[in-house]
């Protein structure tokens, strides 16, 4: 038995809304002709006579009456699934949007998403660039499909990203900036340079150690233009430090070690975690570099 396709119904149901078999092929941009044959393929198929030719119109017969309803909803369900497709395809291969902390190491991250823009060059990236809450706010507020940040709200796919090294840093001529190990005591008697919290409901500019006087700025750089002009020591990457290269900044010597370790997380929707974006993304952020990819 011949099937019956998809598109003979959608005539089917074009001859009916419009009334002729010329009026179904304006609407579908086809030939009377084209119309007209699919129609009579269609009663081949069914055995039945479909519709009667009453003037200049095509009228239903009580048969063609009593398959009417269930063409529309096939050819209704179908157009459906068909802009959900495209809609959903489109999204996922055009759009990726992603919230990163500052203290995830550039390189990395600019790595990544070279190699992704390239794996897809119709890809629409935005990255956002936040510090300690605003990636969760962002999270939370589905702006974005991903984050990286220290704290992750719940409700996400969560697996480590990597985990940043921060030690104290000031000035070569800074009082604590001598071959002396500090407690973590003395540190707070100075005035530390701490980063702005970029998010909007409840940021917490803590910093480290809650020194007693601060001096709070939005960025590394601003914080190491003012560990330069001594107004100040920090806690920062140590990868941003390496690549900064000044001579006149110093790591401080602590009697319990120099470094402080951050676990960065990496946060996705679970509705898109299988995406092959979000996948690609993941795979390169984690790569293994060698010196030839730096």
């Amino acid at each position: 038995m011949h099937r019956i396709s998809l598109e003979q119904w959608r005539m089917f149901v074009a001859v009916v809304d419009n009334g002729g078999f010329a009026q179904a092929g304006d609407a579908l941009y086809k030939t009377q002709s084209t119309i007209s044959h699919s129609i009579k393929k269609l009663e081949s198929t069914v055995g039945k006579q479909l519709f009667e030719v009453v003037g200049r119109k095509a009228v239903l017969t009580g048969y063609g009456e009593s398959l009417l309803t269930a063409a529309r909803t096939l050819v209704s369900h179908a157009d459906a699934l068909e802009h959900d497709a495209i809609s959903q395809q489109s999204e996922i291969r055009t759009t990726f949007t992603l919230a990163v902390d500052i203290l995830f190491p550039n390189e990395r991250l600019w790595y990544a998403l070279a190699q992704l823009a390239t794996e897809f060059p119709e890809l629409n990236i935005q990255l956002y660039e936040t510090v300690l809450s605003r990636c969760g706010e962002l999270l939370d507020d589905g702006t974005v499909d991903v984050g990286i940040a220290s704290a992750i709200p719940k409700g996400y796919v969560t697996q480590l990203a990597t985990t940043v090294d921060l030690c104290a840093v000031a000035h070569k001529n800074h009082p604590l900036a001598s071959d002396k190990k500090h407690a973590l005591s003395e540190l707070e008697q100075y005035r530390q340079l701490v980063i702005r919290d970029a998010g909007l409901r409840g940021n917490v500019n803590s910093g480290w150690l809650g020194s007693n006087s601060r001096l709070t700025v939005s960025n590394f750089e601003q914080a190491l233009q003012g560990i330069q002009h001594k107004a100040g020591f920090a806690w920062l990457p140590l990868w941003f430090i390496h690549q900064q290269n000044k001579a006149d900044i110093m790591q401080l010597k602590l009697d319990n070690g120099h470094m402080r370790t951050v676990a960065m997380q990496l946060a996705v929707r679970a509705e898109l975690a299988s995406s092959k974006v979000v996948k690609a993304f993941v795979k390169y952020l984690s790569a293994e570099r060698t010196p030839e990819s730096n």
